[in-house]
């Protein structure tokens, strides 16, 4: 596709083949592997907060625009415009001893811009104000790609560092791009509908580092939102971890799996699974949950075939009013593909017809984690220090983990406050990854022999004075979780709860579905809660109180599969779940996140009738706060909408509002969504989040008896 660079502004290319105001894609790409002000720049602050050069944002950054401008192809979408920032390290600069972009095009690179806070600024303005100037019937659609640093905020809330980041005199840790601010504000264009991010950086929390970022684009606007936007978005790498390149050069791993992904042409070749596509004629499309769990795998495998022993997960997040319309990325011609990738619901017959590879086994990508589960040793009565920890180690294989549990790991209850040392953590079996010197992977099932009627946190601080601590929710009968544990040179770099499967009945196929989820994407996780699950679930919810409370042994399980469809708009196949665990069951508080959530993304307009958003406000503030990691985060968008204004209420209801965020703001800080339920990690040692996650007074708390009106009775 023919780009010619524009004289009136440095990094927009132009198709001339695309007038102004016609139907096609806008594309925005950022990559910064050169920062002047962190460690090994040229001018470094006195204070860099750990973060350095990298060596590969700028020239993924370029791989990519290459890619859009000779291999891109989707049907009724062109490339309109696009906009490259770069900030590449150069030979003889910054410690660098050869220049990252040596070999590329020049044209490109001399039009290229310095990826500063600055030139990002008026690029993303520019970018927003060329979509924002369509008229109908001409549509758009917008790709943003950011390759560089990067720290999460919140959940799905990153902050991206432009290259001249703490430049003097200010210095200033605001100066950062915010996901929230682009993707709130790309939810008011008229017609441009379809949004895909594609985040490139770390999403680890920075000590020091607490800020909401600069706002570029106007994301409170007195207008309605588009009532079809959708967008998608991915992830280098899930809450809480980094994000890497290889040390030998060349491009970051989420560019590499990327762009092998977009082309279905891996190189080299290793033993991910392929990826699945979707058949459109004589063409193959690449779909963004599918890339995103091709990706997982693709990456898995690049950090194997480098004897790598790092941690970086692919995570994707779709958001869509039709859940039956993928968003697509690209397609393939016959010619541009290796072939097609089992797995597609419509594979083609006259497409690749000898192509035939193997689907990987549902859980090849736990195998690859995990070596076989094995029982844990029983404990035992009475026994000595010494035994404990010999138990332990047996149990746990690292000394990382053996010496905080048991010393430091504190459950207690969130309503009753009531504190356990490990004896009440009753370890069913472990699974360890291949021991290193680097990297240290446990799984571990358990249950808890303590009672509350909310649930559990389970906390513990690690021998660098770490803490984090999750949430063990409540259900009717007694429940396995299963907690992972990723340790990097000694320090945890994840820690995340799980509801498991070796749970009976509908909680552990549930539980498996969400495994689906992590392994590979969203739509195969949905298709896996099998017809009895749903069956069950919809006709203990439908035949009224005593029927529910004999029938639905495990709201949490319910909570469970109605986050997973909500995460895969399965509007329909929800029902009112989430009214009725909101009902019946106030002691799982995100039944009324979640039918709020339900009822936004079903509306067309995207709007809340203001006696649903009184509702939610009043019932969640007399709540504990949800115990999902989805439910958390969702409650946080939605009471910041209403403080904004961007859903209407009552000053009544935005007065309440307001005290619910600033009892959300504190665990916003410190908040993973890592796992199912809520990590929180890095908080101090003065934080007690027992008093701000639990309900504000547990003798107010309704009891499952006392039914909570819905918000549409």
């Amino acid at each position: 596709m023919a780009l010619e660079p524009d004289s009136n502004e440095a990094g927009l290319w132009i198709n001339p083949n695309s007038q102004v105001g016609s139907q096609g894609l806008h594309a925005l790409i950022i990559g910064v592997s050169r920062y002047d002000h962190l460690n090994a720049g040229s001018a470094p602050a006195p204070e860099t907060y750990g973060l350095g050069q990298l060596s590969a944002s700028a020239l993924t950054a370029y791989r990519f625009f290459k890619w859009l401008q000779t291999a891109y192809t989707l049907q009724d979408w062109p490339v309109a415009r696009v906009r490259l920032l770069m900030s590449p390290c150069r030979q003889g600069a910054d410690e660098s001893i050869t220049d990252e972009l040596s070999g590329c095009d020049t044209a490109i690179c001399a039009h290229s811009p310095e990826a500063t806070f600055d030139n990002c600024r008026r690029a993303i303005e520019n970018w927003y104000a060329d979509m924002e100037e369509l008229r109908a019937p001409a549509l758009g659609r917008s790709l943003f790609l950011f390759s560089g640093h990067g720290m999460e905020r919140r959940q799905n809330h990153l902050l991206l560092i432009p290259a001249d980041y703490l430049k003097p005199p200010g210095r200033l840790i605001s100066n950062a791009i915010s996901t929230r601010n682009l993707s709130d504000a790309l939810s008011y264009l008229t017609c441009v509908s379809t949004h895909v991010l594609l985040l490139d950086g770390c999403r680890n929390d920075i000590d020091g580092l607490r800020t909401e970022g600069t706002g570029v684009l106007n994301d409170n606007q007195p207008i309605a939102v588009n009532p079809l936007f959708e967008k998608g978005t991915l992830y280098a790498t899930a809450s809480g971890l980094r994000a890497y390149s290889p040390k030998s050069g060349g491009l970051s791993l989420f560019g590499q799996a990327l762009l092998d992904g977009l082309g279905n042409k891996p190189d080299p070749k290793l033993d991910e699974a392929p990826i699945e596509l979707i058949q459109k004629h004589q063409r193959s499309a690449v779909e963004i949950n599918k890339l995103g769990s091709y990706m997982k795998g693709r990456v898995a495998a690049l950090i194997k075939a480098a004897n790598e022993r790092v941690v970086q997960i692919v995570r994707s997040e779709v958001a869509s009013p039709d859940p039956d319309r993928p968003i697509e990325l690209a397609e393939l011609v016959k010619e541009a593909s290796i072939g097609f990738a089992p797995g597609s619901s419509k594979r083609p017959q006259s497409t690749f017809p000898d192509e035939k590879q193997p689907r990987p086994a549902p859980d090849a990508w736990f195998r690859e984690r995990y070596q076989q589960e094995r029982i844990a040793i029983p404990a035992m009565p009475g026994a000595s220090r010494q035994e404990h920890i010999n138990r332990f180690q047996a149990i746990f294989g690292s000394e990382a983990v053996t010496f905080p549990w048991l010393d430091k790991l504190r459950v207690i209850g969130l309503s009753t406050h009531q504190a356990f040392g490990h004896e009440v953590v009753k370890v069913l079996s472990s699974a360890q990854a291949v021991a290193t010197s680097e990297l240290h992977r446990l799984k571990i099932s358990f249950r808890v022999a303590a009672s509350d009627p909310i649930g559990h946190l389970i906390v513990i601080e690690n021998q660098r004075q770490r803490r984090f601590c999750s949430v063990l929710p409540n259900d009717l009968e007694e429940r396995t979780f299963q907690l992972e544990i990723d340790v990097e040179d000694r320090d945890y770099v994840n820690f995340s709860i799980y509801l498991s499967p070796q749970n009976d009945g509908p909680a552990g196929r549930i539980a498996a579905a969400w495994e689906q989820l992590r392994a590979r994407d969203v739509v195969t996780a949905a298709g896996r809660l099998e017809s009895d699950v749903e069956s069950e679930l919809t006709n203990a919810f439908r035949d009224g109180e005593e029927a529910l409370r004999l029938k639905l042994r495990s709201p949490l399980a319910a909570a469970v599969a109605t986050v997973l469809l909500l995460k895969g708009n399965q509007f329909e196949r929800m029902h009112d779940w989430a009214r009725n665990l909101a009902n019946w069951f106030p002691a799982m508080p995100d039944g009324v996140v979640l039918w709020t959530e339900q009822c936004r993304r079903m509306r067309a307009d995207r709007t809340l009738d203001p006696e649903l958003i009184r509702w939610f406000v009043h019932e969640l503030s007399r709540r504990s706060l949800p115990l999902t990691a989805d439910g958390f985060g969702l409650a946080i968008d939605l009471v910041s909408d209403v403080v904004r204004g961007r859903l209407d209420a009552d000053e009544a209801t935005r007065s309440a509002a307001r005290a619910l965020a600033d009892r959300l703001k504190e665990p916003a800080l410190y908040f993973r969504d890592t796992g199912l339920f809520y990590t929180f990690a890095g908080f101090p040692a003065e934080w007690n989040p027992m008093l701000i996650l639990g309900p504000p007074d547990p003798s107010r708390l309704p009891s499952p008896k006392t039914r909570v009106r819905g918000p549409d009775e």
